[in-house]
Parts: structure tokens; sequence; C-alpha cells
């Protein structure tokens, strides 16, 4: 009979263990977890600046190869201008 209330003490022992561990194990999977989620949020958050910075870069390169920018910068940068134009320079 003590042989057996000796067991039944180890038993519980093991399986009190047993439950700590898995207590601890599950505790520092959620904060993990919790760290997981917040990278994932910024991760989404410079997901979604860059798609910003891309459109407006498309915006961008839309006026510069559009006609009447590529005209003003001709005629302002390069001091071009049109057939049967005539440039005044002015002296500041």
């Amino acid at each position: 009979m003590k042989t057996n209330a000796k067991t039944m003490k180890i038993v519980l022992a093991s399986v009190l263990g047993l439950i700590v561990l898995l207590i601890i194990a599950l505790l520092i999977n959620l904060f993990s977890l919790g760290g997981a989620n917040s990278r994932t949020r910024n991760l989404e958050n410079q997901l979604l600046n860059t798609q910003n910075q891309i459109e407006q870069n498309n915006r961008e390169i839309d006026y510069r190869t559009s006609p009447e920018f590529i005209e003003r910068y001709a005629r302002e940068e390069l001091g071009m201008q049109n057939e049967g134009e005539t440039a005044f320079v002015s002296r500041s």
C-alpha cells in the first residue's frame, strides 16, 4: 500500500509539472503571437505607404511626359520656341 501511495504522488507531481510546462508554453506562444500581429500591422502600413508613393510617382511620370510639360520645359529651361515665334529675354 505504501508503494501505491508513493506511485500516486509521483504521478500527481508529474501531471502537475506537465500542466505547468503547458501553461508556460501557452504564455510564450501568446506573447509571440502578439509580437507577430504587431509586425503584421507595421508591414501592412509600410505596404500602404509604398503603394501611395507608387501612385504619386506614376502621377508625376504622367505629368512629366505630357505634351504640356514638355513644351513648358523646352521653353523655360532650354529657351526653345515654336516656328514663327519670337523670344523675348528679360534683363533683370
